[in-house]
């Protein structure tokens, strides 16, 4: 008898961990589609830029600032100072 309790208690840790697993590759993809999604998004309005202008790694490309600096231009139609120091 106390085989079949070890037996059930391990069935249950493992469904458990399989379904962490699950969860945890269910919030990549998530992330995976919101970061394509603002990619898109953003690149759209970069478009508009002269030369126009295109993310390919949301997270790389957007480091300097530059960017988004050409991204504010665009959303709100006026040109910024950038002011280097």
């Amino acid at each position: 008898m106390a085989g079949h309790e070890w037996d059930w208690f391990q069935r249950e840790e493992l469904i458990g961990q399989i379904s962490d697993i699950r969860v945890q590759n269910l919030q990549v993809e998530r992330e995976n589609v919101q970061k394509r999604t603002f990619t898109r998004w953003i690149n759209l309005h970069l478009e508009k830029c002269n030369p126009p202008l295109e993310v390919k790694d949301l997270f790389l490309d957007i480091q300097d600032g530059k960017i988004l600096m050409a991204l504010l231009e665009v959303l709100s139609g006026q040109n910024l100072v950038c002011i280097q120091g």
